[in-house]
């Protein structure tokens, strides 16, 4: 029998390499639109097309950036400019930081108060579920937040945190991916970016809160970022088959948010948050750092404990990625799977290269969680995760 679950995702998806193009025409024509973006967006060409198409269509817009994890403060800025402005819909383009700033500006926009108030484990309200239309437009293929309830939103440094503003409306109700805003990505984001993504479909598959549903996303979203990740595999930027790379990376992205909002995450994740939330470690770099000893762990504890079923699924994610969508897993491609982790670790910075110190790995531990995890690795197995990467 197949368990009850309920699945949220998007009332509108629009995918294809060129498809930025159709984005004026889902513009809401009721009053002033606010354009938030990254640093680099407004210098390409897509964005000086962009541009032209807005103003020829007289829609009115004004344009803000956004550089890193979007903090209270900075939410709350953009809140206040908007209002001024008149703002009756929010169109983010950028990574996943510029996605959250979006749609917590969008949910703001018609709640009173600061974002710090409404945030889970430190706010003392709930959102009410009222924002404004809102548009996703993802550049990089990693967070999927373009398909998630939550905006994660930072303050870093001794007392920092990572929490989200959360709620089943916060879903854009409108996602447009087009894996050509990708390219030209620098290789260690688009590597980071992707790590992330593949974490996130694995940590899904793997949960406690996983469904029959969810399982679809997570399998088909593994071999599509195992296609995908020939990109990094085979050093393919600039060449005739990125857009086809890209746009797996997109689409395994994008599961990756479907899963991880209906199934929840695990460890990884859940050491990931206070490692951005303590020191300027990116999340997908903590996420890529973080994925091989953290599973390492797990896949003992699921041989000592003799989970098949769990394991089953690991051997499954390291066929795909070693063999191709139609390899039969077998037990030894769940250690071809955790080498292959090392492998891309092995191309990003370590946690100390931005700075984190050893002193601060037990404030790491203390704020991080096992939740939906298949095992749950005590602070003694956490710590060695982290130190191993420090």
């Amino acid at each position: 029998m197949v368990e009850s679950f309920r699945h949220l995702g998007n009332a509108d998806l629009i995918f294809g390499a060129g498809r930025i193009s159709t984005l004026p025409n889902l513009i809401p024509a009721d009053g002033p639109v606010l354009i938030i973006t990254g640093n680099h967006f407004p210098g390409t060409q897509v964005w000086k097309e962009l541009e032209a198409a807005l103003k020829n269509q007289k829609i009115e817009y004004s344009r803000e950036t956004v550089s890193g994890e979007p903090s209270p403060e900075t939410v709350d800025s953009l809140v206040e400019e908007a209002r001024i402005r008149g703002t009756t819909s929010v169109i983010a383009i950028g990574g996943g930081s510029v996605l959250d700033a979006g749609k917590a500006v969008a949910a703001m926009l018609r709640h009173e108060g600061s974002v710090f108030e409404y945030l889970e484990g430190v706010g003392s309200r709930e959102p009410e579920g009222k924002t404004l239309p809102m548009i996703a437009v993802p550049t990089t293929a990693g967070t999927g937040s373009e398909a998630t309830k939550n905006a994660v939103i930072s303050r870093r440094g001794k007392d920092g945190f990572k929490k989200s503003l959360r709620h089943n409306a916060f879903i854009p109700p409108v996602t447009l991916i087009d894996p050509e805003l990708a390219i030209g990505c620098p290789e260690d984001v688009s590597l980071s970016c992707g790590m992330d993504a593949f974490c996130q479909i694995l940590e899904s598959y793997v949960s406690t809160g996983a469904t029959a549903f969810t399982d679809i996303l997570a399998r088909d979203g593994l071999i599509r970022f195992g296609k995908g990740s020939r990109l990094f595999t085979e050093k393919c930027y600039g060449g005739p088959d990125e857009v086809d790379y890209r746009s797996e990376l997109a689409m395994a992205a994008y599961y990756s948010g479907l899963t991880l909002a209906n199934a929840g995450l695990g460890t990884v994740h859940g050491l990931a948050g206070p490692i951005g939330a303590f020191s300027e470690v990116p999340h997908g770099v903590a996420c890529g750092l973080l994925v091989g000893p953290v599973f390492r762990i797990i896949a003992e504890k699921l041989e000592d404990a003799g989970n098949s079923e769990i394991l089953n699924r690991l051997a499954f994610a390291g066929a795909v990625l070693h063999r191709g969508a139609d390899a039969v897993p077998e037990r030894g491609d769940v250690e071809r799977l955790l080498d292959r982790f090392d492998e891309w670790a092995g191309n990003l910075p370590r946690l100390s290269d931005y700075g984190m110190k050893e002193a601060e790995i037990e404030s790491v531990i203390a704020a991080s969680s096992n939740k939906n995890s298949p095992v749950s690795l005590n602070e003694a197995e956490r710590r060695k995760a982290v130190v191993e990467i420090l």
